[in-house]
């Protein structure tokens, strides 16, 4: 077998590493294109998004062979693949559509183009450059002393590429393709960042030096554009020029820009061989006559010639021509910059092509090339910019509502206003806006974005609070979607009844939900959820429409903050941002908002949104609750006083207010004043140690404030690099290196909530991490994974994630506090289709749950498996019924294989109950103890043996477990029976199919029972335990034991 079939084989079989080996084993004038690009693929394989340089590898692998294999699917799809996972989807999109060319049809190169335009419409990154540009500035802060050092030393020329390299190795990590210069000059250390004579370039490089440390200003000068140096040498072999050898003519254009036609008789030999490095030469002379920045500003054209100028100057002529043109010489780059607007006009497009900008028939500009670009259809400009994290981009909105005689003067107004607010908002490190223009039904506004998020929530947040009926954002590629900022509600979506998205029904089921001071607010929370997605889909309303309606968004608000859990909290702050705009007057809007923002850790937005809202609305009551509390907190305990006594205006002798009262007086902190329940009752049991959701609401708790010293605590511990650091967006996540393997550390939860983990605990986590005794995992399936997560909860759960080194799925285990472990498979290739039940099925079956077994409190989900979707209903006791009813939800959407002989029974789906004794712990807590467990456990392993062992079950099947299921009982094995304490309907239902689904109440069994059933029949043994009680007791006596009739088990 040849190297390169065995290259093809190893890629087969997920073997790249050994292929990498292999490859690298053998001299490089052996290894053919095809080889390289198989070695390529290799690297590909081990790398992705998180983990860049195998990425980067490949495609300094593939590039030298596009003149050989540039036709060629193969290497076009993975040349497009190396940029994509380098956040450079626009190249990576030019790549893919050759690889289509290559292979028409095929469905990844289809999907992957979709996907590439999706995200080029609306760019993301893994760092944009506003986060790029600390990362640098952190980076050269750590060398600069060593830079500093060389540049002093006497051996400086011996290591001048040591400090080259040390010097763009942290500068690349924000501009990556960077030229610069080091110096001295008066005493002062010198970085000079050059644009290479591109405008476009300039852009970014203003924005790195504004942004340079104190620290670093201490002892450099940053400066950007190389400055003039009139008596620059350029020294070619046996050639030596100057300015003076440089004969020039200039040319004006209208636009005070400067065409120049250059000749150098010194130059003619090297002309004829080499053009191009005469032009290069030429270029360099320029920069260093009149500076960089000015020939940016002035220079747009050469006309380099081989034979003389009739009537010329010297080029060492030129800044005095440009001073006698009235041209301003600049120093400064910025300064430069924010003067270069020029004026266009176009012939405008009655929007006959629906492009926008193809009506705009003037406008101004700072990067021309930019306006260009679009126009014509090209993209030059904005895959520069993208792959450092950067988005230029405009903003339209409609003007057909600026009407009369000052009409333009209106829409500049409205669009200075709209930048005005932007900078407030998103603040002037996340935009420089480069223009703008108007059309006949448009006007636009033009920006580089640095931080493109915060300027489009800017945007949105402006826009909800103007007149206009929509606003877009669109990046300068002509050929994406666009995004919308800003959709106004049409009349014929909302309900007249309710002024909302909502119908009455709609928010009748969800008062149904609410139930004095329990509820189901996780129900609640996926019925918005679903109607929002099933609207969207059936195109009723948009998403933007659905966050800007007020009802919505309040009882969004209402679920996630009675759930009380940190990420939703976290969800709730994101969708009710956006119905700002129409919550004024709603103080329940405010108040539901701040207690969001406030468990977010967002201290000081929370009491600005409440003290607004208790000015919007002054007699909601519960909105001077979240002003006492957080005014309290900010220390201003008079002000904090006065809420409470507002609010004990309204609702006089209000136990939370009273509360409250007395923690203010008496200096109770913030976590104090929320530890607490509504009601006086479950307020006293809460605080007695009674509540069985205590320990979830300090978990909530712990999210509310930061604790400093636990952060540096954890930084110390496990030392993050900050340009890998994500905090709070929701949850906090870097990479940790484990032998050589990048592993994603997540911790579920906001900086706050890490900086309460305890620093024992983690260490002891960081010591496992480090250990490597997690990296890898035989599966329950046979497969092999390597690690790619370790998750962290509140609670100190550790998930591990892997996947499977062949690259066909995922699997997780659970390890709880005690060091159990728990495996689900998430997904596998290999696996088969997952059969879930249909959403009108899903319906179904959940009325029929709640008809005969009663309201479901809670649903426990499952993590995605590769067969059935399990989740188990929870049924709280109640009077009638005094114990707990768990029901499953998932297993008949497989259908079982039932022997012919019984088709007429229609067996094939089915669904189980256990029932559970009224003080049985389902806490989340309790429920990772096996022996509170083992029910639930029981249930799932029942839902899936049908899969497994490709059998079926049905009334009166017994199904042995051999071992007892958990330490705390004998019972080991379990019957199936009809549906206990409830009537004969709740046995079967239809699906809106016509299927059956039976349901089958399951009764476990000790090993005796087992054996009478086998020896004398399941009748036999129904009979015998018939006094048997169907809620499951642990220790229970065996029906077999005793033939006294009047035993109760």
């Amino acid at each position: 077998m040849d190297l390169l079939e065995q290259c093809k084989k190893l890629n087969a079989q997920g073997e790249h590493k050994k292929l990498i080996e292999l490859v690298n084993s053998v001299d490089e004038n052996e290894r053919s294109a095809e080889v390289i690009s198989e070695l390529a693929k290799a690297y590909l394989s081990i790398g992705d998004s998180d983990h860049l340089e195998p990425c980067r590898i490949a495609l300094e692998l593939l590039e030298p062979l596009e003149d050989e294999l540039g036709e060629d699917h193969r290497w076009n799809y993975r040349i497009a693949t190396a940029y994509y996972n380098l956040d450079q989807e626009g190249r990576a999109l030019n790549y893919y559509e050759r690889a289509l060319e290559a292979l028409p049809g095929d469905e990844d190169t289809l999907a992957n183009i979709e996907e590439c335009r999706k995200i080029l419409a609306l760019p993301r990154f893994k760092a944009n450059f506003r986060k790029r540009t600390k990362q640098a500035w952190d980076a050269f802060m750590k060398v600069e002393a060593s830079l500093r050092e060389i540049m002093d030393s006497q051996d400086q020329r011996e290591r001048a590429v040591e400090f080259v390299q040390m010097c763009s190795k942290a500068l690349k990590i924000a501009i990556s393709e960077a030229s610069f210069e080091l110096g001295k000059r008066n005493d002062k250390y010198e970085l000079c960042l050059s644009a290479d004579g591109s405008l476009t370039s300039l852009f970014p490089l203003v924005y790195f030096a504004k942004h340079a440390p104190k620290s670093v200003l201490e002892h450099w000068s940053i400066v950007v554009g190389r400055n003039p140096s009139p008596n620059c040498q350029m020294v070619s072999g046996d050639i030596s020029i100057t300015a003076d050898d440089v004969h020039i003519k200039v040319n004006q254009s209208d636009n005070k820009q400067l065409l120049l036609d250059l000749y150098c008789p010194k130059l003619n030999e090297i002309f004829e061989s080499d053009e191009a490095k005469v032009w290069w030469a030429l270029s360099v002379l320029i920069h260093q006559t009149i500076g960089e920045i000015n020939a940016i500003a002035y220079v747009s054209g050469l006309n380099v010639l081989n034979e003389p100028l009739d009537d010329h100057q010297k080029l060492s002529d030129l800044p005095k021509i440009m001073n006698d043109l009235g041209l301003q010489v600049w120093t400064d780059a910025a300064e430069c910059l924010e003067n270069q607007y020029c004026t266009y006009q176009i012939e405008p497009k009655q929007e006959a092509d629906g492009v926008l900008r193809s009506d705009v028939f003037i406008g101004t500009t700072l990067l021309p090339d930019l306006i260009d670009e679009y126009n014509d259809d090209e993209s030059d400009c904005m895959d520069e910019y993208q792959q450092d994290g950067i988005v230029p981009g405009f903003i339209a909105f409609p003007i057909d509502g600026f009407e009369g005689e000052n009409r333009a003067e209106e829409i500049l107004q409205f669009r200075n206003e709209l930048q005005s607010y932007i900078e407030e908002n998103a603040s002037l490190d996340a935009v420089t806006f480069i223009g703008g223009a108007t059309g006949i039904s448009n006007g636009y506004i033009d920006f580089i974005a640095w931080d493109l998020p915060e300027v489009l929530d800017a945007a949105s947040e402006f826009f909800s609070q103007s007149e206009l009926p929509w606003a877009t954002f669109h990046t300068f590629r002509r050929d994406v979607e666009s995004i919308g900022l800003w959709e106004e509600l049409s009349e014929a979506a909302v309900n007249a009844e309710t002024n909302s998205l909502l119908s009455v029904a709609d928010i009748a089921t969800l008062e149904s939900y609410v139930d004095d001071s329990r509820g189901y607010y996780g129900k609640m929370l996926s019925y918005l959820e679903d109607f929002v997605e099933k609207g969207v889909e059936e195109k009723k309303f948009t998403k933007r429409q659905a966050q800007q309606d007020l009802q919505l968004a309040l009882w969004y608000g209402f679920a996630c903050i009675n759930i009380d859990e940190y990420p939703a909290y976290y969800k709730g702050v994101e969708w009710m941002k956006h119905s700002e705009r129409n919550a004024s007057g709603c103080g329940t809007w405010y108040y539901r908002y701040s207690c969001a923002l406030m468990y977010c850790g967002r201290l000081e937005d929370a009491l600005a949104y409440a003290e607004k809202g208790a000015e919007q609305e002054s007699d909601y009551p519960w909105v001077w609750l979240q002003v006492g509390k957080l005014r309290s907190h900010f220390g201003n305990k008079e002000g904090a006083l006065e809420a409470v006594a507002h609010g004990l205006e309204l609702v006089p002798g209000d136990h939370e207010f009273i509360t409250l009262k007395r923690e203010i007086e008496s200096g109770a902190t913030l976590e104090q004043m929320l530890y607490h329940c509504i009601n006086a009752e479950d307020d006293y049991k809460l605080l007695d140690g009674l509540d069985e959701g205590a320990d979830a609401k300090l978990r909530s708790l712990s999210c509310v404030r930061l604790d400093p010293q636990g952060l540096e605590r954890f930084f110390e511990i496990f030392g993050p690099k900050s340009e890998e650091y994500v905090a709070n967006s929701p949850f906090t996540k870097f990479p940790v290196t484990v032998g050589d393997k990048s592993v994603d550390l997540i911790f579920q939860m906001n900086e706050a909530g890490m900086s309460k983990l305890k620093a024992d605990w983690l260490k002891e986590l960081k010591s496992s991490i480090d250990s490597g005794k997690w990296l890898s995992r035989d599966c329950s399936n046979g497969k092999k994974g390597m690690l790619n997560a370790v998750m962290i909860g509140l609670d100190y759960t550790i998930t591990l994630v892997y996947g499977f080194e062949d690259g066909s799925g995922f699997f997780r285990v659970i390890v709880d506090t005690d060091g159990s472990e728990e495996e689900n498979i998430l997904w596998c290739k290999d696996g088969g289709a997952l059969e879930i039940y249909s959403e009108d099925e899903m319906n179904a079956v959940e009325a029929h749950i709640e008809k005969y077994f009663g309201p479901i409190d809670n649903v426990l989900h499952e993590i995605v498996s590769p067969d059935i979707h399990v989740d188990i209903c929870l049924i709280k006791p109640t009077e009638e019924r005094d114990y707990y009813t768990l029901v499953t939800m998932g297993m008949g959407a497989h259908k079982m294989d039932v022997p012919e002989e019984f088709a007429e029974y229609k067996l094939e789906r089915a669904e189980l109950v256990i029932a559970l004794p009224k003080d049985w712990k389902l806490d989340n807590d309790s429920i990772h103890d096996e022996n509170w467990y083992w029910p639930l456990r029981l249930l799932k392993t029942l839902a899936r043996l049908p899969i497994v062992s490709e059998c079926w079950l049905a009334h009166g099947h017994t199904i042995d477990h051999e071992d007892p299921y958990a330490p705390c009982t004998q019972l080991n094995g379990c019957m199936l029976v009809a549906p206990q304490d409830t009537d004969g309907d709740a046995s079967c239902m239809n699906l809106p199919n016509g299927d059956d689904v039976n349901f089958y109440q399951v009764i476990p069994l000790y090993q005796e029972e087992m054996e009478y059933k086998i020896e004398h029949g399941a009748k036999a043994l129904i009979d015998k335990m018939a006094k048997v009680s169907f809620v499951v007791k642990n220790n229970r006596r065996c029906c077999i034991d005793s033939s006294d009739d009047s035993i109760s088990y």
